[in-house]
């Protein structure tokens, strides 16, 4: 009877300590795959708005400038809209490691100022008129709609 006991007894240790690793590694590896199963969450960026030069101040006694005439027939800006779900970072220059200004939504539309040399960045300008660098490939270009609207179609 004593080697049916020893039998038992190894093999109630073996299966004990089976148990106790496997729930060591399901401690460890659970919050790894959890992890990686949902992204993280979008950072709040909050828009560092540096202040706008403002122009001389003018003496009260003097009149004010006349504003120059603006020419009534310039080509329309490209608009954009921002495809990338989790939105885009404003940028103050066209590098990951420039300082951000802010951030674009998603479906948000903007108007392009300029592209980059290398076609990466685009400078835009915000429905709040805050202008800076995003990534190109999360914007898809359009031109205004206030253009387009003037043609015709055939």
């Amino acid at each position: 009877m004593k080697p049916v006991v020893r039998v038992l007894q190894w093999l109630l240790g073996i299966f004990l300590g089976l148990g106790l690793i496997a729930l060591v590694a399901a401690a460890i590896i659970t919050p790894l795959v959890f992890n990686l199963l949902w992204p993280p969450p979008r950072p709040e960026v909050e828009a560092q708005h540096s202040p706008l030069p403002t122009p001389a101040e003018s003496p009260p006694n003097s009149p004010s400038p006349t504003p120059e005439p603006t020419p009534t027939s310039s080509p329309p800006k490209p608009e954009g809209r921002v495809i990338y779900s989790d939105g885009l970072r404003l940028r103050d220059h066209p590098s990951r490691e420039a300082n951000a200004l802010g951030g674009v939504a998603f479906d948000e539309v903007v108007t392009i100022l300029e592209r980059s040399e290398d076609g990466e960045w685009l400078k835009v300008r915000t429905k709040e008129n805050l202008e800076g660098w995003v990534l190109a490939f999360g914007v898809q270009e359009r031109m205004a709609e206030s253009s387009a609207s003037g043609e015709t179609p055939q």
